[in-house]
């Protein structure tokens, strides 16, 4: 299909509607105008035609994202985050999947554990034996506008498109609007559907030319990179790296001075990577993202014992929830799934050991499900488990069954279509608390 035709497609009146349906109309999050999907649902018609019309003429300008500070931590300063409007949303969605149809040839976007899964197999394989491991310095805002486009032409001629996806980097993210706000010269901004799309093809031509050495295993996941070689080569693959990062504007701590971030050093020893820790032979979750899984089981608990109604059912829910994972809108969420690659069963054994006290510190009577057992089911019963749910395969009477049980809703007026709204509502609220346990991994 031609570049217009494929465009004109992705923003057909029907496609926006379909998108703002199934990926946007959930989420409780607004933009700079403040306009939340259920004002939005009733304009939809009206909507959905103004933004077709408007982008595929390549008149269609995005609005000012509203600023949001993610905390990274105690003493690291925070990740802002850009959250667009409603239709903004539903255009960003249209234009990541147009991206990924026009670079799917050249682009491969994995999943964290399917990258540690290939991470894996190089360390046991004693092919080598040196570590290079770089980490890129304040990554999206540094990526430049003219690199970009040379990215963007290879795949895309027509000029109108061009304009509209740089009208969607350029313009500012504010905490508040003002006439004074000018368009972004560089970088772009995070947290939009197309971000991580984007990154990836500014570095496509980096990635190309490191996949394509024999000599070395090369992985990259947004701006880490983790390269292994032979050991007394390292310091130099590691400057040709560093090099080339540095001719597209792209900084990368230097091994030397900030250790911390980038390292140099041999396979025997161990290190991190997307949260994994490799010590030899033993692959586990790093000590921080364990603490953060049992910082989020505490807050479920803190959570039931200040709750007016003191639901052990929906505690139980929850806590087995946390604990499996699940799958929902086609994907595997959660963060057992996330290091489903691990093979410290003693971590697991902790965790469930974890789990008890806090059952008995906050005298609950409940038995939860195990990580233990979740974790055999995963890794060896994967599409026939039913220990680990997927709310894709519920009907409408196992809806209704968690509506009630759980949220304690009386359902008694309420239509099949607002049943299915209300569940895909409320459990899309805890799959995305599932997501901030992993939310520093996410592609």
């Amino acid at each position: 299909m031609k570049v217009k035709a494929s465009f004109n497609n992705h923003f057909s009146e029907d496609n926006l509607k379909r998108i703002f349906i199934e990926h946007v109309s959930y989420s409780g999050a607004t933009g700079i105008d403040n306009l939340d999907q259920y004002a939005f649902r009733s304009q939809l018609d009206e909507q959905t035609e103004i933004l077709s019309r408007k982008i595929k003429s390549g008149t269609y300008n995005f609005t000012k994202y509203k600023l949001k500070l993610v905390s990274k931590g105690r003493n690291k300063i925070p990740r802002e985050i850009s959250i667009p409007t409603i239709r903004d949303r539903i255009a960003m969605r249209a234009m990541c999947d147009f991206l990924t149809e026009r670079f799917q040839s050249s682009l491969v976007i994995e999943l964290p554990q399917d990258v540690i899964k290939r991470v894996k197999n190089d360390v046991f394989s004693g092919k080598y034996t040196g570590c290079v491991k770089l980490d890129v310095s304040n990554f999206y805002p540094s990526i430049k506008h003219e690199e970009m486009a040379s990215r963007l032409r290879k795949r895309i001629k027509d000029s109108d498109i061009l304009d509209v996806i740089f009208s969607a980097i350029k313009s500012p993210t504010v905490a508040i609007s003002r006439s004074s706000d000018l368009p972004s010269e560089k970088g772009v901004p995070q947290g939009l559907a197309i971000s991580n799309i984007m990154a990836a093809i500014y570095l496509i031509n980096i990635d190309k030319y490191l996949k394509a050495n024999t000599d070395i295993a090369y992985y990259r996941y947004v701006d880490d990179v983790l390269i292994f070689c032979k050991l007394e080569q390292a310091h130099t693959i590691a400057k040709n790296v560093i090099k080339r990062f540095g001719k597209i504007g792209l900084d990368i701590h230097d091994p030397i001075n900030v250790p911390e971030k980038s390292s140099i050093g041999p396979m025997q020893g161990s290190f991190d990577y997307l949260g994994y820790q490799f010590d030899n032979r033993v692959v586990s979750a790093r000590q921080g993202t364990v603490e953060k899984l049992k910082e989020s089981l505490v807050n479920i608990f803190t959570s039931h014992k200040y709750s007016k109604k003191k639901n052990e059912g929906f505690l139980l829910w929850r806590l087995n929830l946390r604990i499996t994972g699940c799958v929902y809108e086609n994907k595997s969420k959660g963060w057992l799934f996330f290091f489903s690659e691990i093979n410290d069963e003693s971590l697991l054994h902790s965790l469930d050991h974890y789990t008890k006290k806090l059952i008995k510190r906050f005298g609950v009577r409940i038995q939860p499900k195990r990580f233990v057992r979740a974790f055999k089911e995963l890794t060896h019963r994967r599409y026939e488990t039913n220990y680990i749910p997927n709310f894709d395969e519920y009907d409408i009477e196992k809806q209704k069954g968690v509506l009630v049980d759980y949220f304690g809703l009386d359902l008694s007026r309420y239509q099949d279509e607002e049943i299915e709204f209300e569940f895909k509502k409320r459990i899309g609220k805890q799959v995305k608390d599932l997501l901030v346990d992993v939310k520093d991994f996410k592609y």
